[in-house]
């Protein structure tokens, strides 16, 4: 199963604490919302994914003047691809897509620049 999340991926940051409990930044939370009301709009069916590849695509800065723009570039200085991964696989999980991300044996992830907007393309493997 395939499809895109016209969103700009976001890696997942450390818990904070304020001395009682742990909780996660805003900005992050209003993007864990904002994905998983991509993946509910899309109704896509659930069922027992044990694959998943994801590839990330980030606009490129505007400050980068358009010569130096080249589509389909690696990015290989920013964000882990682990941490954008578990982002991805977290709203999965709250979509009511998978029972747990714990279930997927293999994870790939690939980061790369692009001349049109960021988006994220997912494809899930059933078992």
């Amino acid at each position: 199963m395939e499809f895109i999340l016209d969103i700009q991926g976001r890696p997942t940051p450390r818990p904070r604490f304020n001395g009682k409990m742990a909780y996660m930044p805003k900005a992050y939370t209003d993007y864990q919302k904002a994905l998983v009301n991509l993946i509910k709009a899309k109704n896509l069916s659930n069922g027992d994914f044990c694959r998943i590849h994801m590839v990330f695509h980030f606009a490129y800065p505007k400050s980068t003047p358009k010569y130096r723009r080249i589509d389909g570039l690696p990015l290989r200085q920013k964000f882990d691809g682990d941490n954008l991964a578990k982002g991805v696989m977290d709203a999965l999980e709250k979509s009511g897509m998978v029972e747990d991300d714990r279930q997927f044996y293999q994870v790939r992830v690939d980061k790369y620049r692009t001349t049109e907007t960021s988006k994220i393309h997912v494809k899930l493997w059933e078992c």
